[in-house]
């Protein structure tokens, strides 16, 4: 490894260790001070259309020369305390580094003498922001005078969400059914390694053939999303839009629910590049070029799918890491080998709000390239959320397999 490229992957070590130390960034919202006079009255006035249902709140300001928009939350108080915001713009309050929570996140101010308070924020354009109302420390609650809420279909709690112009969702998943569609089956890999069965669902594209050689991609801890029916109707509409090639992709539920078991990195990586491309391979018509294979992972699961690209060098030359979480440390980094002749094709999808995770993401792009992998870095004005992954997955997929890159 040549000094220059040592100096960056140290670059990029040093990133991740300032954010190891200090992961809740400061808010980027500011507090509203005591209004009065005019102020005050503009706010009333807004306050009195959302009581009779003319506005919806946040207030969303027109977008400056600095290419940002002024939000401006406002809420009730019920018994008289004084609520929160707590959103990707203003910090959820989780301090990582010790579990503790900040309880004075988001405090608004009170306008006037009226029971409604305020807090705005400074946020990018063609962001989708996520936040919830807090009463007190523990009652959460969405925003009842927004009614935009997180859709996310197989469960979860949702949040209120708003969007700064610009803003576009993503055609794949609003969109009207395609009219070819894959097919999706159910199976079940016994995995030594693990010490039981995984379950798993392979989705086969639009006019899988038997004797065919298809390109593979392994979601790892997916099957949630398939039977949402979202990966499937996503696949779909890439590959009939012919955004990308026509793909067999395995969802597997690596980590099974209930299992307490503290697997260890090695007994993972096994199962993701032995075990289960073993029992793929024995059943599908899947290539067994690695520079044809992607393993996915998201938050924290993509320190496994890290770890399996870039320490089993004979399974995956793609990698997609999609909001990657902090459990991605330093050691795993200053692993990174050079791996000659398996250059790593790299896509990782990141928050630009997600305060407490951006600068691994960061990180781990400087140090992949600095490594002399392909890196496609893909930062978006939303914040951790499972919304913002299945958002954007498509962007992730097209650029591991998409029919224009090389």
């Amino acid at each position: 490894m040549n000094a220059q490229r040592r100096r960056l992957i140290a670059l990029a070590l040093a990133g991740l260790l300032v954010a190891a130390g200090a992961w809740v960034l400061r808010p980027r919202a500011r507090q509203a001070s005591p209004a009065s006079g005019g102020a005050v009255s503009v706010l009333e006035a807004a306050i009195a259309e959302i009581q009779t249902g003319k506005r919806s709140t946040p207030l969303i300001g027109a977008p400056t020369a600095q290419g940002d928009v002024t939000v401006t939350f406002l809420a009730r108080s019920p018994g008289g305390q004084v609520p929160r915001i707590v959103s990707d713009v203003t910090g959820w309050g989780e301090n990582a580094a010790d579990k503790t929570f900040d309880f004075t996140i988001g405090k608004m101010t009170r306008v006037g003498q009226t029971g409604w308070y305020v807090l705005n924020a400074s946020v990018a354009l063609r962001a989708r922001i996520e936040y919830l109302v807090v009463c007190g420390r523990t009652d959460y609650r969405t925003d009842p005078h927004n009614p935009r809420r997180t859709q996310l279909r197989g469960g979860g709690r949702p949040s209120s969400e708003f969007v700064t112009p610009g803003y576009l969702p993503p055609r794949e998943l609003v969109g009207q059914p395609v009219v070819l569609a894959g097919k999706t089956t159910e199976g079940a890999v016994a995995s030594l390694a693990l010490g039981g069965s995984r379950r798993v669902i392979i989705y086969t594209p639009p006019g899988y053939r038997n004797g065919g050689d298809y390109p593979l991609a392994v979601f790892h801890d997916g099957p949630v999303d398939v039977r949402a029916g979202e990966a499937s109707h996503l696949l779909d509409h890439l590959i009939t839009s012919q955004a990308i090639e026509p793909i067999v992709a395995v969802y597997a539920e690596s980590n099974r629910y209930g299992d307490t078991a503290d697997h260890t990195d090695a007994a993972m990586r096994t199962f993701l590049t032995r075990e289960l491309l073993r029992w793929v391979a024995s059943r599908y018509a899947v290539t067994s070029d690695a520079k044809r294979r992607a393993i996915l992972g998201v938050s924290y699961g993509a320190k496994d799918v890290f770890d399996a690209a870039v320490n089993a060098t004979e399974a995956f030359d793609r990698l997609g890491l999609l909001i990657p979480g902090r459990r991605l440390r330093l050691e795993d980094l200053a692993a990174i080998p050079e791996r000659r002749g398996h250059r790593l094709r790299v896509a990782i999808l990141a928050g630009q709000y997600d305060q407490a995770n951006i600068a691994t993401a960061r990180s781990v792009r400087q140090a992949l390239a600095a490594a002399g992998h392909a890196v496609d870095y893909i930062e978006v004005p939303e914040g951790h959320s499972p919304a913002t992954w299945r958002n954007h997955m498509g962007e992730v997929l097209v650029s591991l397999f998409g029919t224009r890159t090389e």
